[in-house]
C-alpha cells in the first residue's frame, strides 16, 4: 500500500515545484502588441491660385487653396477678409464684392496662411438721359439765363454735365449751364453726361429789339 502511494506523492510534488516556478502572466501584456501611434503631419505651405483679385460691387469669385504636404493630417483651410464691409468670403473661399475699396482675403490651415489682395471697384450705372428745363431760349444781347439739366436715373455713376455752345460769338454756356447773349444770331447750346446729349436753341435780339420781329428797331436810327 505504501509502496504505490510513493510514486503519486512524488508526482504531485513535481507537479507543484513546476506550477509554482512558471512566471505569472501580466494581463495587460501583449495587448497593442503590432499597434503604433498615428504621425502626426504638419501643413508645410498654404497656396492660393490667386493672389490678387478685381471685382466690381456686387460681383464674385472663388479662390482655390492648396496645402502642402498631400498627407498633412490636418489640411482644413479657414477663411477671413481684413475687411468685410469691402469683400467677404465664405467658408467655401467664395469672395463677394460689397463696396469699393481694397481688402485681404486669408486662407489659413495649419500655422500657415497665403493671402490674396481684393480690389472693388465701384459699379458702373450708365445715364439713360438727359434732360433741359428750356428747349429754346430768346435773349437780348448781353442777357442771361440758367439752363438746368436733368440726369437719368438719380443713381447714375457719372452724373457730371458738360455743356458747350456751337456758336460762341452769339451765345456762351459755362459750367453751371449759365448761358450769356454775345451777338445777335443762333446757337444751340449742348448738355452732355455720361454719352446722352439735350439741347437748347438760343435765339439772340440786339439790345432794344422786341423778341419777335426778325429786323429789329434801330436805335441808332429810329427805323426798322
Amino acid at each position: 500500500m505504501n509502496a504505490c502511494k510513493l510514486p503519486l506523492t512524488a508526482a504531485f510534488l513535481i507537479g507543484l515545484a513546476v506550477a509554482c516556478g512558471k512566471p505569472e502572466t501580466d494581463p495587460g501584456q501583449g495587448q497593442g502588441q503590432g499597434q503604433t501611434t498615428p504621425q502626426v503631419v504638419a501643413v508645410s505651405s498654404v497656396s492660393l491660385d490667386k493672389t490678387s483679385l478685381s471685382l466690381t460691387e456686387g460681383e464674385s469669385a472663388t479662390l482655390a487653396a492648396t496645402v502642402k504636404p498631400d498627407n498633412a493630417t490636418n489640411k482644413t483651410v479657414t477663411w477671413s477678409s481684413s475687411n468685410a464691409s469691402v469683400a467677404s468670403v465664405d467658408a467655401s473661399g467664395k469672395v463677394t464684392a460689397v463696396a469699393e475699396g481694397t481688402a485681404t482675403i486669408t486662407a489659413k490651415a495649419g500655422d500657415k496662411t497665403a493671402t490674396c489682395t481684393v480690389t472693388v471697384k465701384k459699379k458702373v450705372v450708365a445715364v439713360s438721359s438727359v434732360s433741359l428745363d428750356k428747349t429754346s431760349l430768346e435773349l437780348t444781347v448781353g442777357e442771361t439765363a440758367t439752363l438746368v439739366a436733368t440726369v437719368i436715373p438719380d443713381r447714375a455713376t457719372e452724373k457730371t454735365v458738360s455743356w458747350s455752345s456751337s456758336s460762341s460769338s452769339v451765345a456762351t454756356v459755362d459750367a453751371s449751364g449759365k448761358v450769356t447773349a454775345v451777338a445777335k444770331g443762333t446757337a444751340t447750346i449742348t448738355a452732355k453726361a455720361g454719352g446722352k446729349t439735350a439741347i437748347c436753341t438760343v435765339t439772340v435780339k440786339k439790345e432794344g429789339v422786341v423778341a419777335g420781329d426778325p429786323e429789329g428797331f434801330n436805335n441808332e436810327n429810329g427805323t426798322w
